[in-house]
């Protein structure tokens, strides 16, 4: 498997803020982006990571598990980035 960071990142981003719309803004590009990416996610995974709702999206059990781990990666890196 040879999943891009970009898309955990993106991954992460739309967990956290519980809408595809929402990440788009925060991360500068469109929604549909989005949705491509965590298709791609998800395919490459081969599980469902989000339930899509009319009013944003939540984790499925799968999705959960995900982000617990990608969550902390995301942090991390964060962190490092904002000390050099």
């Amino acid at each position: 498997m040879n999943i891009n960071y970009e898309y955990y990142k993106i991954f992460y981003y739309a967990a956290k803020n519980r809408s595809f719309s929402r990440t788009a803004k925060v991360l500068l590009t469109n929604q549909p982006n989005i949705t491509r990416v965590i298709k791609i996610l998800e395919g490459e995974l081969g599980c469902t990571l989000f339930n899509r709702m009319k009013n944003g999206v939540t984790l499925t059990p799968e999705g959960e598990i995900l982000y617990e781990h990608i969550s902390k990666a995301v942090e991390l890196i964060t962190e490092g980035e904002d000390e050099i």
